[in-house]
């Protein structure tokens, strides 16, 4: 059986990622047409840069070829038809220009828009699947699993898949797309020139992914910072009658401060580095410059074959481009790197096949279920402490309508055994029956929809009573609601509420005494007519009359 010990261990397996196609396992028809069309358009997309290159170094040939003709020619005449073919060539490079421009602003919004919406689309899938898997899990995956882990992991991790295949992946194809073409570009029109330009790259590289890998380190624990302050505040805030109670609000604030301290000095530390970062990128890149235009120029006062203004201009920044792209695209794919790291970890949990399903469809399901439960044999120790034998050769025998109370010390077994009961847990040796049925051969939901559970501390929802309520089956009527909330003795509180039955329970019940989220829990189990009904010290918060007139509604009810 699958360990929750592994759950927590995730983050120290965090090296264990899903293969690059894996991560895509939730892609439809339709997200793989729109990857496969924002694949293209990022190609399209960065491949503008470079060709804007070439555009710029012909249009410099141009230009410098017309104020020559200007300035040496003696006849008036060739001048002007010069002139003319001139601005006829500029015009067609603007042209050109305009081209490509059109071309980067529709090519560059459907790479986002289509990597972005099919990165929504697979991360609405992850998001429900990974939720069905965790209500589907037996109980027992859940006592070894830390729930505030199972949040972040729900968030955090789900997030992170998001931002790696979307508009990430479109980024990093175009970064490609500009490097190779630069790259290709700069050997055909001046092979020289881009290897001397190119030996600088290590270095425009090497700082540019330094500056990115700073940024991102920095600001993950910058988001750190501000998310220990974050749960900080609301761990105050969901127990904010506690803290004035005990006079608390400074001692909190102060902590809250702390934590905002902490976040600040990583944002100053971010700022310097940041800069400091971006300076030695321009740095290196500005050398580049000077390095390129003085070999560049030595190239054209040398008579080096195919060498002009132009060829200098369009190979210089089409390498810089490129070797600038190469550094720009680390970012992009660390962040991908990282989604397949996330998607490891949702992924494990969503292939994880529970011992009892909660969702299966399978199952004998009796026309009738009757009430008649027996334990035979039955011992039992929890999964999460195998060694402690909780119940050990248990024989039970309730018939149909009997009453029957289970006393004990604390640690007895006697929520075990109703746990068992609701078929949360499966026996070690021994097995349950209902009406000679072996519980494990039931359908676990149709099972369930037969038995009411009221416990000592009742859970409610943040919201109106009548929806509490009718969490208790599909389908209720409100007389059938009204009905149960007498039998619970809940009916006269509740209508002395101005809203009555749509009054707010507040979050977690917080508007309700002891006494009153106790009574409408027994409502819920009520309304369900169930065959079973199992109370767990249901009526430990009521007062004496309240729990006389609960008791004698219940008789009707068998265990």
């Amino acid at each position: 059986m699958y360990s929750l010990r592994k759950l927590q261990e995730l983050p120290k397996v965090r090296k264990q990622i899903v293969g690059p196609f894996e991560i895509f396992r939730f892609a439809d028809r339709l997200d793989i047409t729109l990857m496969i069309l924002g694949l293209l358009a990022s190609l399209v997309n960065g491949a503008c840069l470079p060709v804007m290159s070439l555009i710029l170094g012909e249009m410099s040939d141009n230009l410098i070829s017309g104020c020559l003709v200007k300035t040496n020619t003696t006849n008036h005449q060739n001048c002007t038809q010069s002139q003319e073919k001139l601005n006829e060539d500029i015009t067609v490079l603007t042209l050109y220009y305009i081209g490509i421009g059109v071309t980067a602003l529709v090519f560059g919004y459907m790479q986002i828009s289509f990597w972005v919406m099919t990165a929504a689309r697979q991360t609405k899938r992850i998001r429900k699947q990974f939720f069905h898997s965790i209500l589907a899990q037996d109980i027992s995956w859940f006592d070894g699993c830390d729930i505030g882990e199972l949040n972040t992991r729900m968030t955090d991790d789900i997030n992170k898949i998001n931002d790696g295949i979307g508009d990430k992946i479109a980024l990093l194809f175009q970064n490609m797309s500009t490097f190779s073409i630069g790259l290709a570009i700069g050997l055909v029109k001046g092979w020289k020139l881009t290897l001397v330009t190119l030996s600088t790259s290590p270095l425009i590289i090497a700082s540019a992914a330094m500056f990115s890998r700073i940024m991102i380190s920095l600001s993950s624990k910058e988001l750190n910072a501000y998310s220990k302050a974050g749960a900080v505040a609301e761990e105050v805030l969901s127990s904010i009658r506690t803290v004035v109670a005990f006079g608390a609000q400074e001692k909190e604030i102060q902590r809250y401060t702390q934590n905002l301290k902490d976040a600040k000095d990583v944002g100053i530390r971010k700022a310097i580095a940041s800069k400091l970062s971006l300076g030695a990128v321009y740095f290196f890149m500005n050398g580049t410059y000077g390095l390129a235009f003085w070999y560049g120029t030595s190239l054209i006062l040398s008579g080096e074959p195919g060498y002009t203004i132009g060829t200098v201009l369009a190979v210089f920044f089409s390498v810089i481009h490129s070797s600038y792209c190469i550094g720009t695209a680390a970012p992009s794919f660390e962040t991908f790197t990282i989604a397949r790291g996330a998607a490891f970890n949702i992924f494990q949990v969503i292939d994880k096949k529970p011992a009892i399903d909660n969702f299966s469809t399978t199952g004998y399901k009796p026309e009738c279920i009757e009430g008649t439960v027996e334990f035979k044999n039955v011992s039992f120790s929890y999964p999460s402490r195998p060694s402690i034998k909780i119940l050990k050769g248990l024989n039970l025998k309730i018939k149909s309508g009997e009453t029957v109370a289970l006393v004990g010390p604390n640690g007895s077994g006697k929520s075990t055994a109703v746990q068992l009961l609701q078929r949360l847990y499966d026996p070690d040796n021994g097995f349950i029956t209902v009406d000679g049925n072996d519980i494990r051969t039931l359908n676990v939901q149709y099972y369930r929809e037969h038995i009411g559970v009221v416990s000592q501390e009742p859970v409610l929802f943040g919201t109106t009573i009548n929806n509490n309520i009718k969490y208790g089956r599909d389908g209720v009527t409100d007389e059938e609601i009204e009905k149960a909330a007498k039998e619970a003795n809940a009916y006269d509180f509740i209508m002395e509420f101005p809203n009555k039955f749509n009054t707010l329970v507040g979050e977690k019940g917080a508007q309700m005494s002891g006494g009153q989220k106790q009574r409408i829990a027994i409502a819920r189990a009520l309304v369900r007519n169930p065959k079973i009904l199992i109370l767990d010290e249901a009526t430990s918060a009521l007062d004496t009359e309240s729990e006389s007139v609960v008791q004698a509604a219940l008789e009707k009810y068998s265990f």
